[in-house]
């Protein structure tokens, strides 16, 4: 048996590995190379956020 606080950090230190291993999945996520494509995914977001505030922009100075 454990103790309050022996048990409480056992489970701090549970959640800090559980968090370090989805924030390192994310990042290989997003730095990964999309089958079919030859740009990572953060390219094409940017991409994409570049295509959006051109058009955005063009709306605003329409009239």
């Amino acid at each position: 048996m454990c103790g309050p606080s022996l048990c409480r950090r056992a489970q701090r230190g549970q959640a800090m590995t559980e968090y370090v291993v989805v924030v390192a999945a994310g990042i290989i996520l997003l730095l990964a190379i999309v089958a079919g494509s030859s740009s990572s995914t953060v390219q094409q977001m940017i991409v994409a956020l570049k295509n959006f505030w051109t058009n955005y922009s063009y709306l605003i100075s329409l009239p």
